[in-house]
């Protein structure tokens, strides 16, 4: 494999390592305490979910069993191949569509739930309110329901590692403060690896030299995690920016 970038390459391992992509999901979170979470809060059980970005399957495989109907919008081949071999493994087979959150092929108020792990903060700002737009026509208003995002918290030991912090806060404040969204809940858990090996390897390739000289001063295979979890209601849509004429 290719020696990391000397900046971030999350992009470059969607687009073309998809392993190492698949190995940072299955360190994160490793107790499913965000998935376990979402259930609750979001009331997923019968409900119809729709997860954008779906990725190599993570939430997939974890939220998939509890809904009444669960659709993954992916546009990238190499992740929807992920997703498809996690699919294979549970009893009730979620729905998988190779597709964009600025067009979705979904009817009209036909979701109770919409979910974007670590996708919306990502998007310029023009395509996000395209997404927004997409995600208050297609969902339908009740409690629980709408869009729930998954974000990095700009406070935790991953962050401190890859020398981040005051840009997610404000990357996060932003989509509460012009997007409609409420932080939630903050959920903490950890990164953790087979080894330390096992945690340069993929960490140092994702987020490039200052975690990876961190990680090589001092080997470790855990990492304290914060996951935030926000949500924006359906009618929100009513009062936000991106909707004026």
């Amino acid at each position: 494999m290719s020696e990391p970038a000397p900046k971030e390459s999350w992009v470059r391992a969607y687009r073309e390592a998809p392993e190492i992509f698949d190995a940072f999901s299955r360190a994160e979170d490793p107790d499913s305490l965000v998935a376990r979470r979402l259930i609750t809060l979001a009331g997923l059980e019968d409900r119809r979910v729709l997860e954008l970005g779906s990725g190599t399957g993570r939430y997939l495989r974890e939220l998939a069993p509890h809904a009444e109907l669960y659709l993954g919008i992916e546009p990238s081949p190499n992740m929807m191949a992920l997703a498809r071999t996690a699919a294979r493994m549970l009893t009730t087979r979620p729905i998988l569509l190779r597709g964009r959150g600025e067009s979705l092929p979904i009817k009209g108020g036909s979701i109770d739930v919409m979910l974007a792990a670590w996708v919306l903060v990502n998007l310029r700002e023009e395509v996000r309110n395209q997404v927004l737009r997409e995600a208050s026509r297609i969902l339908r208003p009740g409690a629980g329901c709408g869009l729930w995002l998954l974000e990095n918290h700009w406070d935790s030991q991953f962050q401190r590692y890859r020398g981040r912090g005051a840009e997610d806060e404000t990357r996060l404040r932003h989509l509460i403060e012009h997007d409609g969204f409420r932080l939630v809940e903050t959920v903490t858990t950890e990164l953790r690896f087979p080894s330390p090996s096992d945690a340069e390897r993929v960490l140092g390739y994702l987020c490039g030299d200052t975690m990876l000289g961190r990680l090589r001063r001092a080997p470790t295979a855990l990492l304290e995690h914060r996951i935030a979890i926000l949500h924006r209601p359906v009618d929100a849509a009513a009062s936000i920016k991106y909707c004026s004429p």
